[in-house]
């Protein structure tokens, strides 16, 4: 069984596109979702950060449309991925398995794209995502 999650927020960079071995296509990104929380010092601003990898067509159609500041609403299966750093350390991080997205709105360039929806085919490829060696996924959000 697996959790279901819906993320509204902003893109971190543009969507990476690659093909796995047997050709399919695979997208990955990542994405921002903000929160507050009342801490004795009152109102604090948390940024949470979520990888999303998305299969076939519709990662396509991410990789070609998905910039930096884009305003998703994402909904897909939440797993967590463990990986080790270069200095041995462990670390773990969230990742999204796409199932459909909508464009929310607009993005920081100004683009309303609003009300486009994509279902994603469930993928035939239910491995982890390719990554290339000696990357370390979720660096930059750390």
């Amino acid at each position: 069984m697996s959790a279901s999650i819906s993320i509204l927020g902003n893109t971190g960079g543009n969507a990476e596109l690659r093909y796995s071995q047997e050709g399919l296509p695979i997208a990955s990104f990542s994405i921002a979702s903000n929160s507050f929380r009342k801490t004795q010092e009152g109102k604090v601003q948390v940024t949470e950060w979520f990888n999303v990898t998305a299969f076939g067509k519709v990662a396509e159609i991410l990789a070609a449309n998905v910039k930096k500041g884009t305003h998703l609403l994402v909904l897909g299966k939440l797993t967590f991925k463990p990986w080790v750093t270069k200095n041995n350390e462990p670390r773990a991080g969230a990742e999204v398995i796409l199932q459909s997205f909508e464009f929310a709105g607009g993005n920081r360039n100004g683009n309303g794209d609003a009300g486009v929806e994509m279902v994603a085919e469930e993928p035939s490829y239910t491995g982890p995502a390719v990554e290339t060696a000696g990357s370390e996924p979720f660096a930059d959000q750390f």
